[in-house]
C-alpha cells in the first residue's frame, strides 16, 4: 500500500492544504491532525455535496477531540449536536434543513463561539449571517474511485504549516510500519492520556493486533527551578528511549511489560504487543479483590529486585518539586495565596521528608502504578495478569510509593476493605511478623500517599487551568480525601502544622 495516498500542495505560500484521501481512514487521519490544533473560538465550515464525507470528517474530528468511544450521530435532524464534555466543548451542526438563514441565530451557535469549537455542515445556507470561518474544509468525490476524496483545507498559515508537519510525521510513521511488516495494517486511534504521547491500535489482515506509540519530543517548558523546567527537575521522561529502557528492564526481570515488536527511538515510534483495554476505570465486571491481589503480587516481585541502575533517585529534591504543585496550582484555585517564605518552608519540609525515604534500599518506582495503567490480561497467570504500561517516568525510590499509588487511586474509588486487605497482603508476604519493619513501611506509606496526592491535586488543577482539561477536576474530592485520611499519621505532623498555619481551609475547594 502506498504511504496512505496523501499529498500536500506545497506551491507558493498560499494558506491551503490539498489532500488526497485514498480511503475514509485517510480522511479521518486528516481530521485528527486538524483536531490536534483546534481551540475554542474556531468556526469550521465543512463544504461538499451530499455524500462527499462531511459528517465522516466531523466524526473523526470529534472522536479525536473527545475520545475514540464517543458516539457521533449525524445532526441532520437535530440541527445541532453538542459535546460538552470535550476539551474545549464542541458543537456539530448541519444547516441543510434550515428554513431561513436567520434561523441560525436561534441555534445558539454564534453565542457559543467564544467557548466552543463549532463544526458546520452546509454553512452556505446561512453564509451571510455567519462570521468568517477559522478553517474551511472542502471535500469532493473522485471519479472512478468511490472511496477516495479530494480534500482542501484553507486556514491561517500557521494552521497549514502544522498540517504539513503532521503529514510529514505520518509519512515517516508509515515508512516505519512498512519496514516492520505492518504497512498494510488498519490503524485506529486509541484514547490518549495527559501527555504528548499518541496511540493507535493496528490490526493486520489475519487479525493480529499491535499498539503503536507515537511520541514526538516536544519543547521544554519554562525554567522554574535553577534554570530547568519542571519536567527535568522532576525527572519526567521526555522521549522514547526512557520508555523502551524501562519496558525492556521490566520484561527482562519477569514482569508483564509489552514486547516491543519494532522501534525507532530517535524518531519516537514504537510498535508493541497489544494488552487490550481492560482496566479498573473502564470495566466494572473486573473482580476488584482478585485484581488488587494480583497487582500486589506484581509489586512484591518488583520489590525483590534492586532498582534499575539507569534510574535517577526519587529523593527529597524531586519529592519537594512535586509537592510544590500543591502550593503553585491547587491552593490558588481555592483562593489561598501563600507568601514566598511560606512556600520555601513547604519546599524545605518536603526535601527533608522525601530524603527520609532513601534510608531504605531503593527499588524501581513506576510512579503511576494505578488503575488506567494496569491492564487486565485474563488469559495470563499470576502477576502476569497485570500488564504494565506508562512506565517511562520510573525512578529509584521507596517501595511504599507504588503501593500508595495503587491503593489511593486518583481515578477510581478503592473500597476501604479492599485497601486494608491489599495492604495487609503486601505486608504479610514481605515482612511477616517483623513488627518494626511493618511500622516503618506504614509510616512511609502514609508519607507517600500524602505527597502523591498533594502533587496530583496540583496537577489536576493545572490540567484544567493551563491545558483546558476540566474533566480531571471530578477526581479532586477523592484525592483530597486521601490527603485527609493519611495526614493523621504522626510522621506528617510537620505538614499538618504548615497547613494549619497557611492553608487551614485547603480541603474546601470553593473557599
Amino acid at each position: 500500500m502506498p504511504a496512505i495516498g496523501l499529498k500536500a500542495s506545497m506551491a507558493g505560500t498560499s494558506p491551503r492544504f490539498a489532500f488526497h484521501a485514498a480511503q475514509e481512514a485517510d480522511s479521518l487521519r486528516l481530521a485528527t491532525w486538524l483536531a490536534a490544533q483546534a481551540q475554542a473560538g474556531w468556526l469550521i465550515f465543512l463544504n461538499g455535496d451530499l455524500g462527499a464525507g462531511k459528517t465522516a470528517f466531523a466524526r473523526g474530528f470529534i472522536k479525536a477531540k473527545c475520545g475514540p468511544n464517543t458516539r457521533v450521530p449525524s445532526p441532520s435532524f437535530t440541527l445541532v449536536q453538542p459535546y460538552e464534555t470535550c476539551t474545549p466543548p464542541v458543537l456539530h451542526s448541519d444547516l441543510y434543513r434550515l428554513g431561513e438563514a436567520t434561523e441560525v441565530e436561534e441555534l445558539g451557535l454564534l453565542e457559543a463561539l467564544d467557548s466552543h469549537i463549532c463544526l458546520l455542515e452546509w454553512a452556505s445556507r446561512a453564509e451571510d449571517i455567519l462570521p468568517t470561518p477559522s478553517v474551511t474544509v472542502s471535500l469532493s468525490m473522485v471519479e472512478d474511485a468511490p472511496d477516495a476524496r479530494q480534500i482542501t483545507i484553507e486556514a491561517a498559515p500557521e494552521i497549514i504549516a502544522a498540517l504539513r508537519a503532521a503529514q510529514a510525521r505520518d509519512e515517516a510513521l508509515q515508512t516505519f510500519l512498512t519496514q516492520a511488516g505492518w504497512g498494510e495494517a488498519t490503524r485506529a486511534n486509541l484514547a490518549g492520556d495527559a501527555s504528548t504521547r499518541r496511540y493507535e491500535r493496528l490490526t493486520q489482515a489475519g487479525g493480529r493486533q499491535g499498539v503503536l506509540m507515537d511520541w514526538a519530543k516536544g519543547p521544554d517548558g519554562p525554567a522554574i527551578y535553577d534554570g530547568k523546567p519542571y519536567s527535568q527537575v522532576a525527572h519526567l521522561a521526555e522521549a522514547m528511549p526512557a520508555y523502551c529502557a524501562m519496558v525492556d528492564w521490566l520484561g527482562g526481570h519477569g514482569l508483564s511489560s509489552p514486547d516491543i515488536l519494532a522501534r525507532d527511538e530517535a524518531q519516537g515510534f514504537a510498535l508493541m504487543e497489544d494488552f487490550g483495554d481492560r482496566h479498573l476505570a473502564n470495566d466494572e465486571t473486573l473482580d476488584r479483590a482478585v485484581f488488587y491481589r494480583e497487582a500486589v503480587s506484581t509489586l512484591l516481585h518488583l520489590h525483590t529486585l534492586k532498582a534499575a541502575d539507569f534510574l535517577a533517585p526519587y529523593d527529597g529534591k524531586v519529592q519537594a518539586v512535586e509537592a510544590d504543585l500543591f502550593t503553585q496550582w491547587y491552593l490558588p484555585s481555592c483562593g489561598i495565596e501563600v507568601s514566598q517564605a511560606a512556600a520555601q518552608d513547604w519546599h524545605a519540609l518536603w526535601v527533608q521528608l522525601g530524603n527520609t525515604l532513601l534510608a531504605e534500599p531503593s527499588v524501581s518506582v513506576l510512579r503511576d502504578y494505578h488503575s488506567v495503567n494496569l491492564l487486565w490480561r485474563e488469559d495470563a497467570q499470576g502477576r502476569f495478569r497485570i500488564g504494565l504500561i506508562d512506565v517511562q517516568d520510573a525512578l529509584a525510590g521507596h517501595a511504599a510509593y507504588d503501593v500508595s499509588s495503587l491503593l489511593c487511586d486518583a481515578r477510581v474509588d478503592v473500597a476501604p476493605d479492599i485497601q486494608a486487605q491489599a495492604l495487609e497482603h503486601y505486608c504479610a508476604l514481605r515482612f511477616g511478623d517483623d513488627a518494626p519493619a511493618r511500622a516503618a513501611f506504614q509510616t512511609a506509606y502514609a508519607l507517600c500517599a500524602v505527597q502523591r496526592n498533594l502533587k496530583i491535586a496540583g496537577i489536576f488543577v493545572r490540567l484544567c487551568e493551563r491545558d483546558h482539561k476540566p474533566g480531571y477536576l471530578q477526581h479532586l474530592p477523592r484525592v483530597l480525601g486521601y490527603i485527609h485520611t493519611h495526614l493523621g499519621h504522626l510522621a506528617l505532623a510537620p505538614v499538618v502544622e504548615w497547613l494549619e498555619a497557611y492553608a487551614p481551609k485547603f480541603l474546601e475547594p470553593d473557599a
